[in-house]
């Protein structure tokens, strides 16, 4: 049986898997933290498979034989001392399948002091499915007992479980607290009961409270479904409320849909009623149906109507179709009305173009009329260009007229360059750049760099004598400074004025309010009133109200009234209002400038009908809002 060998993906992840037609249940090989060379990965992988099948010494578990805990003990010590590949640890799978459950603590206890963490986890996800097929109480008692750090252990539980008796698996899980340890065991059921009977887990859910069906447990169930039935699965689909959760069921069918029949996929797409669901339902069956058919797509992109879709559909059509033929593409791409999806075309066509014939692709750039087109395809083909050579993407860029294009052009090439060397992409683009197109590319260098040798980064910008090149780069590293040492960060962005001040202020405070409210507080009050002040106020309070609402408003009250407490107390009763809408609008009503306190008390007003009509009516009856106001918020009266 093929287990789980990892904890379950994120959320967001497998979300993103399952939409562009990836999804699969965790492997090995994404639990490695780096990719090595591919030939000593080659090598670690036969090495790794030699070791194994000298382990197993002949002892592959087959129907009719089982395979001794001496043996996986010694497979899985010799595979842990060496490099491995997916499928050596497919044939580990395999071999424990050959245990008997019964032996499997033993197992676990003698692998408990492998050198590598990474495989060890590996073994112990394997061990405790195959364990749970006997004994699953046995196994969810170990996984339970051994703290945090070991908590991702009973959905392994849970998958093994339900695979072998679904009902007992979905009464344990069924009857545990609210909480991240229900959360992930659900996940683990809904999506093995998707793959036994999509249809019965989408009923299993809908029995389940409203606040327990989460958005990703329908992830599962319907790209289970829509590879089996993808019509019925998407009848399913328009049957639930209209929101998040249908429109992202709609994706996973189209998606699926897509791989399968594309025409008929796109058909039933178009039918669908106007709205989010239906937009991105297609725009993922002609993401798909591009990437198999980029000439049959770009005759039913011609019939869509103008929009984000089409424009998006263009600019795949031209990436897959230059895979294969960028003249072609490169015909198709000039030929389409003007607009964004013929901007998008042409860079795709160019991008691809440039890694096969960068000198002819350069050329072509010359000949396009100054315009947004010839500066977009002149990045797009730098781009190329410096991935491969940057000392050759800049002597192209060089020749370039001063401009537009040029500036364009620069802007990748520099990027790229800063990857390797950044105090030397840094003095070019201060030496050679003009105008805003210098100002961006310094900033987007400076703060790079501060991330990998802020050090560094620090001492270029110090002795920079140009104060606009120096404000311009400054509140780059400060703001990532600040989140290591926000005290030193607080003391460099003293130097600086105005926006630029403005900018690194609000950087500082909101990493050092996590930390530290109370420090961070006392640096905001040292501003005077001004821009500055109010986004320091601002920023301090979107984190203090949300780890600790009491000291905020404490520090609150102590405030006298200006500009800066408006701002401060706005971002407050906005944390505020989801959880306490009645204080929220308390607070909201302190607020000094007539039109801010206004919407505010009018924002928090709204929430607080919503959960307590009777008291929120009444206070709001006797508030100073305007009679207008009023008037929207209370009911008629008879």
């Amino acid at each position: 049986m093929r287990r789980f060998i990892l904890p379950i993906a994120a959320t967001t992840t497998f979300l993103a898997g399952v939409l562009v037609g990836h999804y699969k249940l965790p492997t090995a090989a994404m639990a490695s933290s780096s990719i090595p060379p591919v030939a000593k990965e080659a090598s670690a992988a036969a090495r790794s498979a030699a070791l194994l099948t000298s382990a197993m010494d002949g002892a592959e578990p087959s129907n009719d034989r089982v395979v001794s805990e001496r043996t996986v003990i010694d497979a899985l010590k010799n595979i842990a001392t060496h490099s491995a590949d997916e499928p050596v640890y497919d044939r580990v799978n395999d071999l424990i399948d050959g245990l008997d459950p019964a032996k499997v603590p033993a197992v676990i206890d003698a692998i408990q002091h492998l050198p590598k963490p990474r495989e060890k986890n590996i073994f112990l996800s394997m061990l405790v499915g195959r364990w749970a097929e006997a004994d699953p109480q046995a196994a969810l008692a170990y996984a339970q007992t051994q703290g945090n750090r070991n908590n991702w252990l009973v959905p392994e539980v849970v998958t093994s479980w339900a695979e072998h008796d679904s009902a007992a698996a979905t009464a344990w899980v069924t009857q545990l607290p609210a909480g991240d340890d229900r959360n992930r065991a659900l996940q683990s059921l809904v999506s093995v009961l998707a793959e036994q009977n999509p249809s019965g887990a989408l009923d299993f859910l809908q029995t389940l409270p409203e606040s327990n069906r989460d958005q990703s447990l329908y992830a599962p169930i319907f790209s289970a479904w829509a590879t089996s039935d993808p019509a019925k699965a998407g009848e399913h689909a328009l049957q639930l409320p209209g929101g998040p959760i249908r429109d992202t069921a709609l994706q996973l069918v189209s998606s699926r849909w897509a791989e399968q029949h594309p025409e008929a996929a796109y058909a039933w797409a178009d039918s669908l009623p106007p709205g989010s669901g239906r937009d991105d339902a297609l725009q993922n069956i002609l993401s798909q149906w591009a990437s198999k058919d980029p000439q049959a797509v770009a005759a039913v992109v011609a019939a869509l109507p103008i929009g984000a879709i089409r424009d998006q559909a263009m600019a795949d059509v031209a990436r897959q179709w230059a895979e294969s033929d960028s003249r072609a593409a490169l015909a198709w791409a000039e030929k389409l009305p003007d607009g964004n999806g013929r901007l998008l075309s042409l860079e795709n066509v160019l991008s691809n173009w440039a890694q096969k014939e960068p000198g002819k692709a350069s050329d072509y750039v010359a000949t396009l009329p100054a315009d947004r087109t010839r500066d977009e395809a002149a990045q797009a083909v730098a781009a190329t260009l410096a991935n491969a050579d940057v000392e050759a993407a800049l002597r192209w860029a060089d020749k370039l007229p001063p401009g537009n294009t040029r500036d364009s052009a620069l802007e990748p090439i520099i990027s790229r360059w800063a990857e390797d060397d950044p105090r030397a992409a840094a003095d070019f683009a201060l030496h050679n750049g003009t105008g805003e197109a210098a100002q961006n590319l310094l900033e987007k260098i400076s703060g790079r760099w501060a991330q990998t040798n802020p050090a560094a980064a620090m001492a270029w910008v110090q002795q920079l004598s140009d104060a606009a090149a120096r404000d311009t780069a400054l509140p780059n590293v400060i703001s990532v400074m600040a989140h290591d040492d926000p005290r030193m960060a607080a003391q460099l962005a003293s130097r600086l004025s105005g926006d630029a001040q403005a900018d690194a202020t609000s950087s500082i405070v909101s990493e050092w309010a996590g930390t530290d409210p109370a420090a961070a507080s006392a640096w905001a009050v040292s501003f005077p009133e001004g821009k500055t002040r109010e986004q320091a106020f601002q920023d301090l309070m979107n984190q203090w109200a949300k780890a600790d609402p009491t000291a905020a408003a404490n520090w609150l009250v102590k405030l006298p009234e200006s500009a800066s407490r408006d701002a401060a107390v706005s971002a407050f009763t906005n944390r505020l209002t989801s959880s306490n809408p009645q204080a929220a609008a308390q607070w909201a009503e302190t607020i000094s400038n007539p039109t801010l306190r206004v919407s505010q008390t009018e924002l928090a007003a709204r929430a607080w009908l919503e959960v307590d009509s009777v008291n929120a009516n009444a206070w709001i009856a006797g508030s100073t809002l305007p009679a207008e106001v009023k008037g929207r918020l209370l009911p008629p009266k008879s």
